[in-house]
C-alpha cells in the first residue's frame, strides 16, 4: 500500500488578500452606495415600466400567472436593492399570490389588479409613509391568505 501525499494548494485569492493596498470594507460599502445612488432614477423608471406591464396584463387578461410572477419578481429585485420595504412587500405579496394561483391552475385577475394598483400607489408615494401604507400591505396579505395553498394529499397507509 502506498503512502498518502499531501499537496498544499496555493489559491490566487489567498495571494490577493495577503497583498497590501486595496480597500477596506467600509470604503467598498461607501463606493457601492454611491454607485447605487447614481442608478436610482433608472431603477425607478424600470419599476414604473414593469408596473405598466402588469397593468397591461390585467387589462388584457390573456397572460399566464407565470408572466405575472416574473414581472412581480422584477419589481421585488429592484425594490429590495434600494431597500424600499413597502414596495418589496407588495411585490412579494403579488409573487406569493401568483404562485398560489398558478400551482392551482387558477387565474384571478381581480386579485392581481389589486396588488398591481397597490404597488403603483406605493411606488408613487414620496417620503416616509411606511406607517400609512401598513394597512394597505396588511390588506394585500389578507388577499393572499384568501387564496389558500392546495392541501397536500395524505399517502394511503
Amino acid at each position: 500500500m502506498s503512502e498518502a501525499q499531501f499537496i498544499k494548494v496555493r489559491y490566487k485569492l489567498t495571494d490577493q488578500i495577503a497583498r497590501e493596498g486595496g480597500m477596506t470594507a467600509g470604503l467598498a460599502s461607501e463606493r457601492a452606495a454611491r454607485e447605487l445612488s447614481a442608478e436610482e432614477e433608472k431603477a425607478r423608471q424600470a419599476v414604473r415600466v414593469t408596473i405598466g406591464k402588469l397593468e397591461t396584463l390585467c387589462r388584457e387578461k390573456t397572460a399566464s400567472m407565470d408572466a405575472v410572477y416574473d414581472l412581480s419578481t422584477e419589481v421585488l429585485d429592484v425594490a429590495g436593492l434600494y431597500d424600499d420595504r413597502p414596495l418589496s412587500e407588495a411585490a412579494y405579496a403579488l409573487c406569493e399570490l401568483s404562485d398560489r394561483l398558478r400551482t392551482q391552475g387558477r387565474v384571478d385577475w381581480s386579485s392581481v389588479n389589486v396588488c398591481t394598483e397597490a404597488m403603483k400607489v406605493i411606488w408613487s408615494t414620496v417620503g416616509p409613509t411606511n406607517g400609512q401604507l401598513q394597512s394597505v400591505l396588511e390588506g394585500l396579505w389578507a388577499l393572499v391568505d384568501y387564496v389558500k395553498m392546495p392541501e397536500k394529499e395524505e399517502p394511503e397507509a
